[in-house]
């Protein structure tokens, strides 16, 4: 409750108050209880739907800001960012237009026709979703269609998704109307999500009069599971494309629905009238080659994949068929959890797959993916704040139970995000030898070029959003799971991957063309950014309208140890302002892109919690992350631009003198 009152009232800061800002000046206290079940996460639902908060003031301030002058690089409300159809962000340019698009304010909300394209369908995929319901939905008296849709990219992904709806709407009366009070059980469906991978033994159990049903549209190589309207099916439809990360890309629906004869709607506006492109517009933006039928031969495909496996396997060091490549950074997640549960029933087929463990404060659809029963029917052991006392209750856990449990996987990140903390690997790895679980290491802020994980042998599977740095334009989605030769479960899993049907996941041919266009400068600049983020940091460290700086030279000490020999600190860091600083102003007047995702060539800044964690603020606090945490996620410009930027912003926004301490 202490954290959504402190959205929603004034900030009380030492000489002068702003209402527009997220207090933080009363935050939990670091406690470390000895007690087991106070320091872990709880698997049942967090709907908090009691700690809604009132946001009045701040939707008031939101039609203020309409009216704002932004700074040059802030672009407006709904902006694409960059400038591009297949733009992977938003631009979201004044603290209130984010809790305005948090609160659903329509007015927010009806200026964005994009976004990050697991949070927010993009235009193209809404019109692939209307051509299946036109195709297979009936209509009621009043013309309205009885049944709504979501696009799946391979048949494998919709017999999954059908599944997870027909598990989780258990508790839903027959009439969909209703959501049951009682805690997850375990479903009585006797299809597991992890063993629907290969399309010969695919099947689901009907369920609901078959009201949830896969159609198809062969000829677009595309696909759909269909379920009534209006209907709780369809936020469980939307948490499946978020959670999974194995969603149509705003390019395979723009092929589908030119294969399939139907006029593109372009209602994604490229650059705004009279926009100055600069850095957010490059002028050597990928063009994927035109679509005629089956123009594009397998032979062709099969080149931009191996080409993209090739780049990944000069830059980790290893063979190219140890990378398996997806639609999405999550899609990677879900495929390691998948094949790690598998693992375990092949060992112990009562395990029911095995317990997860999330381990450090992880990105945030991670840990729902794990703590949905649907993914993991074990549940999940969540330790948050992965130090050395988490540590500790780690290994007391898995020696309590020993004799009765199995666990399928350990998911941590090198380094975190937000945080940019980082976990000891050295310790898990030992762990995971002794009790048989699978170690899985998300690098995607790290990245391949900056740590080693494979040749060292510390982990068994990497996932890499490649959307982020690799890509670098912003302008393409897609994902890589690397899986280590150098340990029994890493060649487990790649012997278990390459028995998949869909070996690509669903990731495009033109998605892997882009990727492979976009990454051929990885390196250098990968060097750039991290030159320019530690000079960046240094600077914010020593500022005094700055209190913390969470960036991998300063929070996380163990991350020199895994780090390449030129390897750098990552282009990632997150930031709290002192109290006599006004975070909302500061945002405001910052003069770069604002809005989600990160690893643009353009700096971009958000306000992480916010964005994340809005409607659980309190539980964020509770692992040390602020409501009013600021990420910058820094591009390619020159340092000194840079700080010009930010100090300005930084005196811009100062509520009074800094008292002496």
């Amino acid at each position: 409750m202490l954290a959504r009152n402190l959205v929603s009232t004034m900030c009380r800061r030492q000489a002068k108050s702003c209402k527009f800002c997220v207090s933080t000046s009363v935050v939990p206290p670091d406690v470390h209880p000895p007690s087991l079940s106070n320091r872990r996460f709880s698997t049942a639902t967090r709907d908090d739907d009691d700690n809604l908060h009132n946001a009045a003031d701040l939707k008031v301030s939101w039609k203020e800001s309409l009216h704002l002058e932004l700074p040059h690089s802030s672009k407006p409300l709904g902006t694409p960012l960059p400038f591009d159809e297949h733009a992977c962000s938003v631009s979201l340019p004044t603290w209130c237009s984010v809790v305005g698009y948090e609160e659903g304010d329509q007015e927010v909300v009806s200026a964005m026709n994009c976004g990050y394209p697991r949070f927010v369908y993009h235009p193209y995929v809404l019109q692939l979703m209307q051509v299946f319901l036109d195709k297979y939905s009936s209509s009621d008296s009043e013309g309205r269609p009885t049944e709504d849709c979501l696009v799946l990219p391979t048949k494998e992904a919709a017999l999954r998704c059908q599944s997870f709806l027909q598990e989780s709407l258990e508790g839903h009366n027959n009439r969909f109307g209703r959501r049951s009070h009682t805690a997850s059980v375990i479903s009585s469906f006797p299809t597991d999500n992890a063993l629907i991978e290969r399309s010969e033994g695919a099947s689901t159990t009907p369920s609901f009069e078959s009201r949830i049903r896969v159609e198809s549209l062969e000829e677009a190589d595309v696909y759909a599971v269909l379920f009534p309207a209006e209907t709780a099916a369809g936020t469980e439809a939307k948490a499946y494309w978020q959670h999974t990360g194995e969603l149509v890309s705003s390019r395979r629906a723009e092929n589908a629905l030119k294969l399939l004869k139907q006029k593109v709607s372009k209602r994604v506006t490229c650059c705004p009238v009279g926009g100055t492109p600069s850095i957010l517009h490059s002028s050597d933006t990928f063009q994927s080659q035109p679509v005629s039928g089956e123009s594009s031969s397998s032979n062709l495909k099969q080149s931009a994949y191996e080409k993209l496996q090739e780049r990944i396997a000069r830059w980790t060091q290893i063979d190219s068929d140890n990378i398996f490549l997806l639609p999405s950074g999550m899609a990677t997640i879900y495929k390691a959890l998948r094949s790690a549960r598998r693992y375990q029933l092949e060992k112990n087929p009562s395990s029911r797959g095995g317990t997860s463990i999330v381990y450090g404060f992880p990105y945030l659809d991670t840990l729902k993916m794990c703590s949905r029963r649907e993914f993991s029917p074990a549940g999940v052991e969540f330790f948050g704040r992965g130090d050395v006392t988490d540590l500790e209750l780690l290994e007391r856990l898995l020696r309590l139970r020993s004799t009765n449990s199995r666990w399928s996987a350990l998911f941590t990140e090198v380094p975190s995000n937000p945080l940019l903390q980082c976990p000891d690997l050295v310790k898990l790895r030992k762990l995971a030898d002794e009790f048989d679980f699978c170690l899985v290491v998300d690098d995607t802020i790290g990245n391949f070029l900056n740590v080693d994980l494979i040749d060292s042998g510390l982990a068994d599977a990497v996932c890499t959003s490649l959307t982020k740095l690799v890509s670098g334009r912003g302008d393409a989605i897609a994902g890589s799971v690397v899986l280590n030769p150098n340990t029994e479960k890493g060649r487990w899993m790649k012997e278990d991957m390459a028995k998949d049907s869909d070996l690509y996941g669903g990731l495009h041919e033109s998605d892997a063309m882009a990727m492979v266009h976009n990454c051929r400068d990885f390196p250098e600049r990968n060097a750039r950014i991290n030159e320019t983020s530690e000079l960046l940091a240094d600077f914010l460290q020593e500022h005094q309208g700055v209190e913390t700086v969470w960036y991998p030279k300063f929070v996380a000490p163990l991350f020199r140890n895994y780090q390449k020999p030129n390897g750098g600190f990552g282009g990632l860091m997150s930031i709290h302002l002192h109290p006599h600083i006004c975070q909302r102003t500061f945002y405001d007047t910052l003069d770069v892109a604002k809005g989600p995702s990160l690893g643009t060539n353009f700096t971009l800044v958000c306000p992480y919690t916010l964005l994340a964690h809005y409607h659980e603020l309190d539980f964020a606090m509770s692992y040390n992350v602020p409501p009013n945490l600021i990420r910058i996620a820094v591009g390619l410009e020159d340092f000194d631009e840079l700080k010009e930027k930010f100090s300005y912003a930084l005196n811009k926004s100062r509520l009074h003198p800094k008292l002496p301490s």
